[in-house]
């Protein structure tokens, strides 16, 4: 099939669906934004490289809505995931809306699979006033050298540098207080960083996929997350070093007592992240 006629049929297929939304409205416009995300990863060619594309568009089946990717049947995990599809723009993120109180030791968990080798942001929490001069009081990012976390204003890179199209799982564990972060790579301690003490102030602005220069906002599209995130919580204490590994030898599993994963009543997703199947339980 050549190119023009590729696009001459996903033209028509756009037409149609339109058509079909007057009537069915609300049903059918869920599955237009989720075919028009996919069709734009498609035509867009994000990303170039042959065995990357494969792993989108092979690994990748788009979900109806996030509730439906969470199983937390049997007392299982919740399952969730999500696909963030171009780098360098400031629209694609998720803003958490569950409460968020004041953080003193707590522990951030998730499957990150990275599509692109430059700077990414995959966590960013805001508070006002804040302690640092874009009130980014916590973030975790990736360069194209290593894993750098920030905590009340101070930045460590870590040298843990992560392969693209690649699984992790990756736990910190952050103890305000003391100004430290150990950090879990598959199950196991990778590196103990030293930030700045101090507790984290709570209600504030919690964004990943995007740094915030602002509460909420002033994104830098160079600093942009691409690639997958499944199962991603928080919890407001330490988690042992035991249940870390035990999350990563086995998905299903986690300790009951998170504060929040990314489960729809949870969160807002912006601009084309798209929420796709995860593993089931």
């Amino acid at each position: 099939m050549s190119w023009q006629t590729l696009h001459n049929v996903i033209l028509t297929s756009l037409v149609l669906i339109l058509q079909l939304a007057i009537i069915y409205r609300f049903v059918i416009m869920k599955i237009i934004l989720s075919m028009v995300a996919s069709m734009a990863v498609f035509v867009i060619g994000y990303p170039t490289n042959q065995e990357t594309s494969h792993e989108i568009y092979d690994d990748f089946e788009i979900g109806e809505d996030a509730e439906q990717a969470s199983y937390a049947a049997n007392g299982a995990c919740p399952q969730t995931s999500y696909f963030f599809p171009h780098v360098d723009q400031t629209s694609n993120y998720i803003r958490v809306t569950a409460p968020i109180s004041s953080l003193y030791d707590f522990t951030i968990c998730g499957i990150f699979k990275r599509f692109d080798n430059g700077n990414d942001f995959w966590v960013s929490y805001a508070t006002m006033p804040g302690r640092s001069n874009n009130h980014n009081e916590y973030f975790i990012s990736h360069n194209s050298n290593d894993i750098t976390i920030s905590m009340n204003g101070k930045y460590v890179a870590e040298g843990l540098k992560l392969n693209t199209a690649t699984d992790y799982h990756i736990c910190v564990t952050n103890f305000a207080s003391k100004g430290r972060s150990n950090v879990y790579l598959d199950g196991h301690l990778a590196d103990v960083v030293y930030t700045k003490s101090g507790t984290i102030a709570g209600q504030g602005s919690f964004i990943i996929g995007q740094d915030q220069d602002s509460i909420g906002g002033s994104f830098e599209a160079k600093q942009s997350f691409q690639g997958r995130l499944q199962n991603f919580m928080l919890w407001r204490r330490a988690l042992k070093e035991e249940e870390i590994l035990k999350m990563y030898q086995n998905r299903c599993y986690c300790p009951q007592d998170y504060l929040f994963t990314l489960e729809r009543k949870n969160i807002e997703i912006f601009g084309a992240v798209i929420a796709v199947w995860p593993h089931k339980c």
